[in-house]
């Protein structure tokens, strides 16, 4: 498995709002599980042990709300390894809801954190001008397949 820390963002997170009345200036709790597929991980090594690698991946965002509808997310970054084994990476992610409407956040992870931060940018639709954010974390199944979970908050315009 080597470096790859399966870009699930990495997938990082997203609004649970499912069938709730939107509400402007409304705070929405925002948690739920992650489960992503990595769709490109081109790996190049600019120096020994100095690696760049340009990710994309799909995730599948399943909020803990039973009512909730589930989200989907497609997700970019750019990860750096360094030979002394610390890693950083980079991206940003658009959550896309039933109905067709959107919500886009930057996302940011590395060996120095013990949990993924995300900040909600913007959306279309309803959600044009959300603001929000949170924590994720995730584990590597396969390859690339990974599994975590989101935590965060999502503040209606």
């Amino acid at each position: 498995m080597g470096y790859k820390p399966l870009f699930a963002m990495t997938c990082t997170v997203f609004l649970s709002i499912g069938t709730a009345a939107v509400r402007a200036g409304e705070t929405i709790n925002d948690t739920g599980i992650l489960v992503c597929a990595t769709d490109k991980w081109d790996e190049k090594e600019v120096q020994k042990g100095h690696k760049l690698v340009d990710a994309t991946s799909r995730c599948v965002l399943i909020p803990d709300e039973a009512t909730a509808k589930k989200v989907t997310e497609a997700c970019a970054g750019k990860y750096e390894y360094q030979p002394d084994g610390s890693w950083k990476a980079k991206g940003t992610c658009t959550d896309s809801y039933p109905g067709g409407d959107k919500i886009f956040l930057n996302w940011e992870e590395g060996s120095h954190l013990k949990e993924y931060p995300y900040v909600k940018t913007g959306g279309t639709g309803k959600y044009q001008g959300v603001s929000g954010g949170g924590t994720y974390f995730y584990e590597n199944l396969t390859d690339t397949l990974s599994a975590g979970r989101y935590n965060g908050k999502i503040v209606l315009p």
